[in-house]
């Protein structure tokens, strides 16, 4: 989607159909990707296909645009390697094989204006009189702009209706009375076997991965991103702002 704003060619309020989708993959076989539960909506804004998690226009939109644009803004703005991308159409659903820091810092990107972040685990080393003994791990120089900043606005605004009322966590947001100002995404994989929330507030990224070690034993069905792991984000963050206010994008 950042990607598909970024290049001028499409806004938020632009339909797409969404429908069941199959692609020739090589050797006679077939890809035939599916919507959660099936579901279908005809045409939809790419707003509301975002809310929605909507497989099938996901997949139609990358088609859309440069994939080797995608893949170098995502390994720029996770920091993995562009070699342990996929290079193809999968790549819309998710397949990329992130780890929650890295995904914490691509998402990061939304809310520092389009400049990649690098995280880093030590900021510093004292010794039992305060002295700083080590430590010091932070990038030397800022990261590089990935996306404007009006891209990022836009994303920041349509990241934000998934947890709306049209959204994919808004039952969870609801539930739990959640208000802080944020923008994120869910995300399931197959059979349940990984369930996602990657969002960012006005002052922090985070991501939540829920799963088994060993991917093959899926979940139980149901458990999805918007159900379990998006409750466990909202109530870290909410914990967050108990010690610092709250503040809008």
């Amino acid at each position: 989607w950042a990607e598909a704003f970024e290049s001028g060619r499409f806004s938020p309020g632009d339909k797409m159909l969404d429908s069941p989708v199959t692609y020739s993959i090589g050797g006679g076989r077939k890809w035939s990707p599916h919507n959660h539960g099936n579901k279908y909506y005809g045409e939809v804004s790419l707003d509301f296909a975002l809310h929605k998690s909507l497989n099938s226009v996901a997949i139609k939109l990358l088609k859309e645009l440069d994939i080797d644009k995608v893949l170098e803004a995502l390994s720029a703005a996770s920091g993995v390697p562009l070699a342990r991308l996929p290079r193809n159409l999968s790549l819309a659903l998710g397949t990329a094989d992130i780890s929650p820091v890295q995904m914490a810092a691509a998402y990061a990107v939304f809310a520092n204006g389009g400049r990649a972040v690098r995280p880093w685990w030590v900021r510093e080393i004292t010794d039992r009189e305060g002295k700083e003994v080590g430590g010091g791990e932070a990038p030397a120089a800022p990261g590089a702009v990935i996306y404007s900043s009006s891209t990022c606005k836009t994303m920041i605004a349509t990241l934000r209706g998934v947890l709306g009322p049209e959204g994919t966590a808004h039952a969870s947001a609801r539930r739990l009375g959640f208000n802080v100002p944020a923008a994120g995404k869910t995300g399931t994989t197959n059979d349940y076997r990984d369930a996602w929330f990657a969002g960012v507030t006005p002052d922090l990224a985070a991501a939540v991965w829920i799963g088994h070690d060993d991917m093959r034993i899926p979940m139980s069905p149901g458990k999805a991103g918007g159900s379990i792991a998006a409750p466990v984000w909202m109530r870290f963050v909410k914990d967050v702002y108990l010690s610092r206010p709250t503040r809008d994008f």
